[in-house]
Parts: C-alpha cells; structure tokens; sequence
C-alpha cells in the first residue's frame, strides 16, 4: 500500500499552482494601484469615470 503522506504533497501542488494562478491574474490590478498612488489620483470624478469607461467596454464586447 502507498504511503497517505503523498496526498498531501499533492495538495500542495495544486495549492502552489492555485496561489501562482492567483497571483499572476492579480497583477495587473496590483500594476494599476501602485500606479494611482504613485501619482496620488484619488479624484472620485476620476475613479467614477474609469468604471464607467471599463462598464462601457465590457457591454460592447457582449457582457454586463
């Protein structure tokens, strides 16, 4: 019989994999935060306006 201690090597794969995935879909969001800091726009007129320009988009190609 194997040795149970092998599935949580496993595991930990799948857990690595999964916190990579995570981390990589983040990034651009991450990107875009340092960026506005940096800059220091906290303008609500501006974050409004970014949101609907992105809502716009996203019902042109089809999704809401």
């Amino acid at each position: 019989m194997h040795d149970p201690r092998w599935i949580l090597v496993a595991w930990g794969v799948v857990a690595l994999a999964a916190a990579l995935r995570f981390w990589r879909m983040t990034l651009p969001f991450r990107a875009g935060l340092t960026t506005q800091n940096r800059f220091g726009s906290t303008d609500l007129d501006q974050a409004r306006a970014s949101l609907e320009r992105s809502w716009r988009a996203g019902e042109r190609r089809g999704t809401s």
